[in-house]
């Protein structure tokens, strides 16, 4: 009997919820014994880098609310309490600006033509971790185009057709830059290694050329692969440090220009493209260079991803016509 008494005189749990589900408690229980007997607490919110990397990983604790309030981890609970928690939120460090002007004329980038500038580099960095997030240049005061012509050669290195434009070119003294695939770099090393020793320079044009979808909407790790494993192939396996990176289709933004400047390389556009991968007749794609070209011009043509007989019969015709017009031929400067 007198057990049955001690009994009867405990106080009545509690009944209270915590995230909505009912839960019996003992009287006297505070907030803070609450979350250490279920073992629960607000996941914390980190605070990231402007690249995605953890700074801290408890920047925000986030919040345990008793009945919708900011809890005192000492409150006592009550009758019909109600406990939530609102986990921290991750949060992006911010930026800041960093100027320079680069020294004497520089080629633009990402560069279109041949044009020579003083820039004013501006690099968007993480306040705290001073990761570079975008850079743009800005040119300063006048430009200078050189009395020069670039041709350049996309989609190789191409069994049956690199080699043979190469030769043409070295017959009519055109030197010319070769932007490459990765993946055919490393099946035709051979290619490679003849259009070094010829004089030609080459560039990067991804590994594998994507073209299903735009090269800058592609997710950002596989861009990054995209543009540093052909480079590091020509450094490793040819002993060659490309300059120059042309992305496929042309397309980019502030971060395929980073990711190629991390790796050594300004992006490079063109100013004139007579299509010559569509059109089967040499006469046409020459007629429409020569139509086009200007000083400082960057002619894109291609030496592979298919039949470029038309190009390769084209070429003479466009050399000459370019060298009429009183402009030099010349390979892109790094």
């Amino acid at each position: 009997m007198l057990l049955g008494a001690d009994l009867a005189d405990l106080p009545a749990p509690l009944r209270i919820s915590v995230q909505g589900r009912p839960t019996m408690v003992a009287a006297g229980t505070t907030v803070r014994a609450l979350l250490r007997d279920l073992w629960i607490a607000p996941r914390p919110g980190r605070l990231l880098s402007v690249t995605g990397r953890v700074l801290e990983r408890r920047a925000d604790p986030g919040l345990v609310l008793l009945n919708g309030t900011p809890a005192d981890p000492d409150t006592r609970l009550a009758t019909g309490d109600a406990i939530a928690l609102a986990d921290g939120v991750d949060r992006v460090e911010g930026t800041r600006r960093e100027t320079r002007i680069l020294p004497g004329r520089q080629l633009h980038n990402p560069a279109f033509t041949l044009e020579l500038s003083r820039l004013r580099e501006i690099r968007t960095v993480g306040e705290i971790s001073g990761e570079t997030v975008d850079v743009r240049y800005r040119p300063l005061g006048g430009s200078v185009r050189p009395r020069a012509v670039a041709l350049t050669f996309d989609d190789g290195p191409w069994p049956g057709t690199t080699l043979r434009i190469v030769r043409t070119l070295r017959r009519m003294r055109a030197p010319a830059t070769f932007f490459m695939v990765g993946y055919l770099m490393e099946r035709y090393p051979e290619i490679v290694e003849r259009v070094a020793r010829a004089g030609m320079t080459i560039g990067t044009h991804s590994w594998s050329h994507p073209w299903r979808v735009p090269f800058v909407k592609l997710r950002p790790h596989r861009i990054e692969t995209e543009v540093r494993r052909p480079a590091e192939l020509l450094a490793e396996r040819f002993g060659i440090r490309p300059t120059l990176f042309r992305p496929p289709g042309g397309s980019f933004d502030p971060s395929v220009i980073r990711v190629a400047r991390e790796a050594g390389m300004r992006v490079v556009h063109w100013s004139v493209d007579p299509r010559d991968y569509r059109t089967g007749r040499p006469a046409a794609i020459a007629r429409e260079v020569l139509a086009r070209v200007r000083r400082g011009s960057i002619v894109l043509l291609h030496d592979g991803g298919g039949d470029g007989e038309a190009t390769l019969r084209a070429l003479p015709r466009i050399i000459r016509g370019i060298r009429r017009m009183g402009l030099e031929l010349i390979a892109i400067p790094g």
